[in-house]
């Protein structure tokens, strides 16, 4: 007889469950399904998780609360809960005392997949974009434009095609200590080098066509700092700031309090050189207690002061912000940083610094000491919004109607180094300000772009200056390329070499050729009027269908939740090999006169490509896209148009004009400037 016990010897971890698997039962028998003991521990929950299985819990003992998806309830001894494949779903023993013992079954049955694909929900009727704000302590260089900015702009562009009301916005970062430091390094006030920063910062976007709606300049803004202060002082008045007497480095030498950009010296977590208060390599903050610091105005070893200080207890939201991590869309980077600074305790985040520059502490008692520059990012977006509104001349402006609207999302870009304040910090002061906000809809993070090998850096002369770039080669260019090998999920590499080969081997090589060839087609064999579809073969549906998954595959990259521009620029480009495979073998049917109708279908098809090709490029190469839609004959611009789900036809008697110089070599042009251009 067969027979196996519940036992807490066999019991392994999993899913957070103390689980003990039956079958298959070894030299036994296995079943086609699995099945397992589970014990969730009183007040503790599973892992959220979805997989591929279809699943069955039949409760034994206890009691507790599942949710699947976004419905919850309550379950007990004797209630049996099925979970189709793919659903992500949670179990909570809601005991302070007994465990949940249940019963799991599971079972792969790709029938039941039918339908299971995950799908975007609908699109809201307008979108806030937004990008880290650039700090005006120099210029944007190729890294930084890799990064949000183009991230930003590129999102902006594709949600307008599908009809809806995106607004990018985005200022700079006046208050930060780097740009104060700076200031003194060139000697200028701190005002005036964020004024001289900011206004090179602005017309480098400009020069790489990233289309604002806003570019706030904060302590000029006729809502920045007023909101500022009254989030803080409301933060404060409820309790939700908390005074704290903590040690903290100081200069004798200076005689100057040290934070961020005062400090340098070990990161505490992984021990990789940093500034204060937040580390670029590793991702996590800390409290400047670094190790073997100095001051970076003098060399001195800083000794450590007490100081009083706000602070905001980051704990209190761990919950609220664990919660909030199961529904935004964010990379597994990002996820992963987040769970580890929240697996690790969330910290107490200092809020107030004693400085002389930034927003001031509207609080008695702290009038020698700003408010922190991440703790003002929060209501940071909230004065974009509302700003945003009073640029668009609405007598209504209010940050909420993009902020606390059902209607509305926001979405927000940033870099690796500022994965915790926008994953967990930024949220978590919202959330503390009024619980009605409606956070994030998705996180767009990018990791380090480093130019040949290493980190663009100023201070070492190591750069490519976004508006060198742009004066070199065309912006549509530049931000193909950016595009194509930006850090995604991963740090990439820029080479000039690289560059220029990837421009010559795929627009110079293939794109230039294969719009050339059908315009000069169009042209001798139909006297460049669009021709009706005419019979079709088999590889005419191939190539449509081909079309078509492409369109749906660029579409799914320009998602929020799954936005890759480097997935959207490979699917133009397999786009065009495609078209150009398929333009070149139906030219065979030039050998028989008999065969007109299919060569009809076949240049159609072609020039229904060619529109696909606009419609994709249009968020990444907008100057690009825009010429090809109207040399393929449409009055009405691109920007106008929508996106298909469906291509639809390039319609028949339009007049065509392709062909010209599209792209050219970049051989010459870098011949004469091998070296990083700097300043």
């Amino acid at each position: 007889m067969f027979i196996q016990r519940l036992d807490p010897e066999k019991q392994v971890d999993a899913y957070n469950t103390q689980c003990q698997v039956l079958y298959p039962w070894e030299g036994v028998v296995t079943p086609p399904f699995g099945a397992a003991w589970a014990i969730v521990r009183p007040g503790e929950s599973t892992k959220h998780h979805g997989h591929q299985e279809g699943e069955t819990f039949f409760f034994v003992k206890g009691q507790g609360s599942m949710r699947i998806g976004d419905e919850t309830h309550p379950v007990k001894t004797g209630d049996v809960c099925f979970q189709p494949p793919f659903n992500k779903h949670i179990l909570t023993n809601t005991s302070e005392t007994e465990d949940l013992l249940f019963l799991t079954v599971w079972w792969e049955d790709l029938g039941l997949w039918q339908g299971k694909e995950e799908t975007s929900a609908a699109r809201p009727e307008r979108v806030l974009v937004t990008a880290a704000p650039p700090t005006p302590n120099g210029d944007l260089h190729l890294g930084h434009l890799s990064g949000p900015y183009l991230a930003g702009d590129i999102l902006t562009r594709y949600l307008r095609l599908r009809g809806v009301e995106a607004r990018y916005a985005f200022g700079t970062d006046d208050n930060q200590s780097y740009v104060q430091f700076k200031g003194q390094q060139l000697g200028l006030s701190a005002p005036q080098a964020a004024d001289q920063f900011a206004r090179d910062i602005e017309s480098t976007l400009k020069a790489a066509e990233i289309e604002l709606d806003l570019f706030s300049r904060p302590n000029s803004s006729p809502t920045h700092v007023p909101l500022v202060q009254a989030f803080f002082k409301r933060l404060y008045d409820e309790g939700k700031l908390v005074e704290k007497e903590a040690p903290s480095p100081y200069c004798e030498t200076c005689d100057r309090y040290l934070f961020e950009a005062h400090i340098r010296g070990r990161c505490p977590h992984c021990r990789a050189v940093t500034g204060g208060n937040s580390c670029e390599e590793c991702g996590r903050p800390n409290d400047c207690d670094l190790i073997d610091p100095v001051c970076t105005h003098c060399g001195s070893t800083p000794v450590p002061r007490l100081f009083k200080r706000l602070y905001f207890p980051l704990s209190r939201y761990e919950k609220q912000i664990r919660e909030f991590h199961l529904k935004v869309g964010m990379n597994p980077s990002l996820r992963s940083l987040c769970e580890q600074i929240l697996d690790a305790g969330a910290p107490d985040m200092a809020v107030t610094h004693t400085a002389d520059w930034g927003i001031p502490v509207p609080v008695p008692g702290y009038e020698d000491q700003t408010i922190y520059v991440w703790c003002e990012m929060a209501p940071r977006y909230l004065s974009y919004a509302q700003e945003l509104d009073l640029a668009l001349g609405r007598a209504d402006a209010d940050w909420s109607r993009f902020w606390k609207s059902p209607a509305a999302a926001v979405v927000q870009c940033f870099g690796f180094d500022n994965g915790f304040f926008y994953g967990i910090f930024v949220p978590a002061l919202l959330l503390a300000f009024d619980p009605e906000i409606r956070l994030p809809e998705a996180f767009v993070m990018n990791e380090f772009y480093r130019l040949d090998g290493l980190k663009f850096s100023t201070s070492r002369r190591h750069a490519i200056w976004g508006r060198e770039i742009v004066s070199e080669v065309p912006a549509d260019v530049v931000r193909f390329y950016l595009a194509y090998s930006g850090p995604e999920t991963e740090g990439t590499n820029f080479t000039r070499e690289e560059f220029a080969d990837t421009v010559e081997r795929e627009l110079v090589g293939l794109w230039q050729p294969w719009l050339s060839r059908m315009g000069s087609r169009m042209a001798r064999d139909f006297g460049g009027v669009v021709p009706s579809t005419g019979d079709w073969l088999e590889d005419h549906r191939r190539f449509y269908a081909r079309v078509e998954a492409l369109l749906a595959e660029a579409a799914a990259a320009f998602e929020p939740r799954t936005f890759s521009p480097q997935q959207a620029v490979r699917a133009a480009i397999e786009l065009v090999r495609s078209a150009r495979r398929f333009g070149r073998a139906e030219e065979n049917w030039q050998r028989v006169p008999g065969r007109g109708e299919e060569r009809r279908t076949g240049i159609s098809l072609e020039l229904l490509a060619a529109k696909a090709l606009a419609l994709i490029t249009a968020p990444i190469m907008p100057e690009f896209a825009a010429r090809l839609w109207r040399e393929l004959g449409y009055t009405t611009p691109l920007a106008d148009f929508r996106w298909e789900e469906r291509p639809t036809w390039v319609p028949a008697g339009q007049k065509v004009s392709l062909g010209g110089a599209y792209f050219t070599s970049l051989a010459e042009t870098f011949a004469e400037s091998r070296q990083p251009v700097a300043s």
